[in-house]
Order: C-alpha cells, then sequence, then structure tokens
C-alpha cells in the first residue's frame, strides 16, 4: 500500500461512522473475532498464481486504489491536516500569536525517576517522557528530513573527503547550573558514554562504530573525527546523542542534581516522586519558550488519562489506538499520529548458532511467511486503521528506500506454492512471545494466517526472562514476536545499532549458511568499505533485492504512538516528521 493511498484511508477513518462505532464498542479482539481470517488485499505480483488469475487481482486492486484517490484529497493536503487538526481554531482564539506564560500539564506512564538510563537514554516515541522534555539538547537534530537542523551548534561543515564533522557551538551557552557549555564540555560528554557508572545506551554503540576521535579547536569548536564512516552517517550519532554534564551523571542517577543542556531544567521543589515533576525554562538558554511551566503527571493506566484529557484535567496526553477516532471526534479534542519510527515484526530464527528452526534457514520458508501474512486485517483490526503497513524494511524518508518493493505482499496461494516446493507444508513451529509484549490479538491472526497456508503454527507465551535468553543467544526455537526499530536513520546505521541486523552479534542474518547470508554480510560490509554514492546506491539495491527474495525479519505494522490535546488550550503543536520530536518550547497555551 502506498504511503499516499495510506493518508487518504486515515482521513476518512476519521471521520466514518464504522470508525467511531468500532472505536467506542470494542476494547479488543475476541476469539470469536479472529477465528475467521479473510482474505484482503491481491498479491504484488502474482508470479506464484496462474496468468489469469493474477491479472484479474491485479486489476481489482488497481481499480480500488484509483476510486480511492479519486474520492479523497491529496497525501500532503492529508497529512496537514491530520496534524493540524485545531490550525483554524487556534488562529481564531489567538489572533496576536504564540503567548507568553501559563503551565501547561501533561500525562505520561512512568514518572522522571523511573527512567535509570538517563541522561544518554532514548525514548520510546511518546513525546511526554523525560528523553523528550527538552532537559537534554543536541548539537543538530532532524526536523522534516534527514538534513540536521541546528540546536546547541551554530554550524557545521565537513572536510574534503568527509572523514570529519567540524561543528561550531552557539557563543556562551550553559548548562542549566552555569557551567560553561563549551567545546571541552561536548567532547566530555561523549567521552562519558563509554564510563563504567555511565548507564548503558544505545548512543554508546553508536559512537563506537562511528567514531574515531573528537578533537577541540577552540572553545566554541569541536571536531569529529569518523575516517571509517565518511559521509551523512556521523549525522546519525550527532543528531542522537544529548549534549550531557559528565561531572553530574552520578547526581543523576541518584536524583540529587539534574544539570541538563536543554531549553527546560528540572525543577526539584516542585518534584513529588511517583506522582508529578515540573520543567521550567532555562533562563539562560539560547532559547526561550512560551510557557512558565510544563508539569508532567504521572498517571499509569491509559484509561484513567483519556478521562483526565476528556475532563480538562490534562492538556496534552498519549492515548491507545482504541481511542483515537472517539477522541478526535470531540470538539476540544485534536488527535495526532507520531511518525511510526519503528516496526512490529515476525523474526524467523535459524539454526546457525545451535537454536532456532530448520525451516525458517530456507528463504521459500520465510517468503512463504512474507506471503501469509494480512497485514490489512492487522491494520484494520488490530491497529485501528492508525499505522501504515509495512511491507519492506525503509521509511520514504530513507536513502535506501525505494518504491518497486512497497508493495502488498498478501498472497495465500503463493505461500502455499513455495511451502510445497521447499517440502514444508505441515510444518510445525511455534511463535514465541511474553505476556504484554505485542498488541493484543495480533498473535491470533498471524497464526491464522501461517495455518491457513499449511504451517502448523502454535502460539507460545514464554516468561519475559527466557524469551530475552533466547533472542539474545539467537536460539529462539522457531518463530518470534517483536517491535524494531532505527529505520529513520541514515541505512548504514541499522545493522550498526540494531540488535537484528547486526552482522557480528546473535541474531544476525548474516551468522547463517548459503547464498542469501552471504550476500547480506558483503552488503553490510560494504557499507564499512568508504563508498562512493554511486557504490552506496548499489548497495541499498542490493539490499533492497535480497529482501524481497529471502526475507529475514518480517514487519506488519509501523509502530509509533498516538497522542490527543486539548486544542482550547494548546498552541504550537506540531512533531517533525523525520524524528518524531515534539519540542517542547514551541508550545504555547491559547487560554
Amino acid at each position: 500500500m502506498s504511503d499516499r493511498n495510506y493518508w487518504q484511508r486515515m482521513k476518512k477513518r476519521q471521520y466514518s461512522r464504522r470508525s467511531l462505532l468500532r472505536a467506542s464498542a470494542r476494547a479488543g479482539l475476541g476469539a470469536s473475532a479472529i477465528a475467521l481470517i479473510g482474505c484482503g488485499d491481491d498479491d504484488d505480483d502474482g508470479q506464484q498464481q496462474a496468468a489469469a488469475q493474477a491479472q484479474a487481482q491485479q486489476q481489482q486492486q488497481q481499480q480500488a486504489m484509483q476510486q480511492q484517490a479519486q474520492e479523497q484529497p491529496e497525501q500532503q493536503a492529508m497529512q496537514q491536516e491530520q496534524q493540524q487538526q485545531a490550525a483554524v481554531a487556534q488562529a481564531q482564539q489567538a489572533d496576536d500569536g504564540p503567548k507568553r506564560g501559563g503551565r501547561m500539564i501533561m500525562g505520561d506512564l512512568h514518572s522522571f525517576e523511573d527512567d535509570v538510563t538517563l541522561p544518554y537514554a532514548i525514548g520510546d516515541g511518546r513525546s511526554t517522557q523525560p528523553p523528550d522534555a527538552g532537559v537534554w539538547d543536541w548539537l543538530m537534530q532532524r526536523g522534516d528530513t534527514l538534513d540536521p537542523e541546528p540546536r546547541l551548534a551554530e554550524s557545521w561543515e565537513q572536510n574534503g573527503d568527509a572523514t570529519a564533522t567540524i561543528v561550531k557551538l552557539r557563543p556562551g551557552l550553559e548548562f542549566h547550573n552555569g557551567k560553561p557549555l563549551n567545546a571541552e564540555a561536548v567532547k566530555l560528554s561523549y567521552e562519558a558514554m563509554n564510563w563504567e557508572d555511565t548507564p548503558n545506551s544505545q548512543v554508546r554503540a553508536l559512537a563506537a562504530a562511528y567514531l574515531d576521535s573528537i578533537d577541540v579547536i577552540d572553545d566554541i569548536t569541536v571536531q569529529f573525527n569518523h575516517a571509517n564512516w565518511p559521509g551523512p552517517v556521523i549525522y546519525d550519532l550527532i543528531t542522537f546523542a544529548p549534549i550531557a554534564d559528565a561531572d553530574t551523571i552520578p547526581a543523576l542517577a541518584a536524583m540529587e542534581e539534574i544539570n541538563g543542556s536543554g531549553p527546560f531544567k528540572f525543577d526539584f521543589d516542585q518534584w513529588e516522586p511517583g506522582a508529578t515533576w515540573v520543567a521550567v525554562p532555562h533562563e539562560n538558554g539560547y532559547l526561550t519558550p512560551y510557557l512558565d511551566s510544563i508539569e508532567y503527571r504521572t498517571i499509569a493506566d491509559e484509561d484513567t488519562q483519556v478521562l483526565a484529557l476528556e475532563s480538562g484535567e490534562l492538556d496534552v496526553t498519549h492515548i491507545p489506538a482504541t481511542q483515537f477516532a472517539r477522541l478526535g471526534a470531540l470538539d476540544h479534542i485534536s488527535t495526532s499520529v507520531f511518525p511510526p519510527l519503528g516496526y512490529w515484526v515476525v523474526g524467523p530464527t535459524g539454526t546457525g548458532l545451535g537454536g532456532g528452526h530448520p525451516a525458517n534457514d530456507d528463504p521459500r520458508f520465510r517468503l512463504a511467511l512474507q506471503k501469509a501474512i494480512d497485514r490489512e486485517r492487522l491494520h484494520e483490526d488490530i491497529f485501528e486503521g492508525i499505522y501504515p503497513i509495512s511491507n519492506q524494511m525503509w521509511l520514504p524518508t530513507s536513502p535506501a528506500y525505494d518504491p518497486q518493493y512497497d508493495v502488498v505482499h498478501y498472497d495465500p496461494e503463493g505461500a502455499r506454492a513455495l511451502l510445497e516446493e521447499a517440502g514444508l507444508v505441515g510444518t510445525q513451529i511455534g511463535i514465541h512471545f511474553f505476556e504484554g509484549q505485542v498488541p493484543s490479538g495480533a498473535p491470533e491472526i498471524v497464526q491464522a494466517n501461517f495455518q491457513a497456508v499449511g504451517i502448523d503454527a502454535t502460539l507460545e507465551v514464554i516468561d519475559r526472562a527466557l524469551w530475552i535468553e533466547y533472542f539474545l543467544s539467537g536460539t529462539m526455537p522457531g518463530l518470534y514476536m517483536a517491535s524494531t526499530g532505527f529505520f529513520w536513520m541514515n541505512p548504514e546505521t541499522l545493522p550498526n545499532m540494531n540488535y537484528q541486523f547486526r552482522k557480528d552479534n546473535a541474531l544476525a542474518f548474516g551468522n547463517g549458511t548459503g547464498p542469501d547470508h552471504a550476500e547480506y554480510n558483503a552488503i553490510v560490509e560494504g557499507f564499512a568499505s568508504q563508498p562512493t554514492a554511486a557504490e552506496r546506491q548499489e548497495l541499498f539495491d542490493r539490499w533492497n533485492k535480497l529482501y524481497s527474495e529471502a526475507p529475514w525479519l518480517l514487519p506488519y505494522s509501523g509502530l509509533g504512538h498516538t497522542a490527543a490535546y486539548n486544542n482550547t488550550r494548546v498552541g504550537g503543536f506540531r512533531y517533525a516528521q523525520a524524528s518524531a520530536k515534539l519540542h517542547k518550547e514551541d508550545l504555547w497555551l491559547i487560554t
């Protein structure tokens, strides 16, 4: 399904009577609801079906897409309207533009002190959690594209062969306690990631992969040396790593001092452990927030958060997908879908590390799994039609994205034919997950999809600790269900950061045998060989071709977050398309 049709469908769903009725009437899928699995979309190429049937199915799909395109406005207009539903109301109530002052109240599932991986923590996409609260800032950050935009850094440039990136800071920067935020502090912030007492983070792994060294040129100029990874991939690290005061990291862990670098600072006087924390503007920062404060209230139950938003107790909160349509129909509430920066996936584990399942070693079996999954059904019945269907690994913003591979895979007859060719009809295999790990109802639909094409799939709900042990050792005895991320960055970063794609780790596809595994290894090694622009594109093309023929991880839906806010009070609510950041300094109160 194209991105264009997704946003057209999103607009239609927001106002359809069917959506409103279903959202209010059903909290989840029961056993009877998932017992019958329909055949949704047509296949993508019809190679495994009779030519006449394939042609008819393709014509039906094209006609449906054409009719849908005629009935709905263009994607860009739909996305803009979805993101800024309350723009007209805000303009009417605030003719003079943004106002200064006031306190905005947000709800989150967890407390500040619960996040033990700060200051280098990576958020899971909720704009109300500590890593994205504006307490820490970055040298650069991404907006609506992969191009970096200035934050603490004023400017930057790369040397002639793009093996070094010279960054110039804004002059006069300070941490929250008044300590100078200069080039030496930036260098120390990066070094502190590797200190023994610093909480582990995925940023640390990326720095170890890309960064050779850092040189301090002068008080406001720092040079990142990355000879082994020339070009733009270094911006993944720089836009990913917050700048922290290395000297106060132990005090942060003890909740004794939080010395951030962002436009907001933690107010200890208003902190109530387990209940609420408050961020107030950094008076000496380079940015001046509109708000006097943002209060973050800990509300561990999503339904309670929704009620608090409806009643006016909260101004902003993230909401479950089941509440999206109902809340969006209320006059004073606007809903927003944050960009899905990850995926929900089914993972086949091969036998290369002494576990797994032998069927997963056969690319025909993995391709059959890919064709068997009814993503349209999952999109509608599990994800409320909100998150886009995922057919391949790259987001449209990625330089590796190729629209010819972003096609609907659902082809149960083609899946059955592949299983017969491989002699794997009747394969017994478990689908492993732990309680609360994946969206309710999704495993049952996937199981029924596999059973429908001749795979004897069973659901195996196992202990979380055991699941992690299997996952990390690469010995999951069959299939697993999980989430995965880091597709929104440069493609080279995926095998450097994502555990399920690293060539040299337990789950890596490259740890198996056969020509498909060897090709994967060659591609990943090619990423690190300082390729030219043309060679880099060739590697992307090889990756996409390999994935289309022998997929090793099967996404079935985008993974994102849905938020809602009171549009009579909240102004400036806009997230960045490439990073999903909602910068808090841009928010303001209408009333």
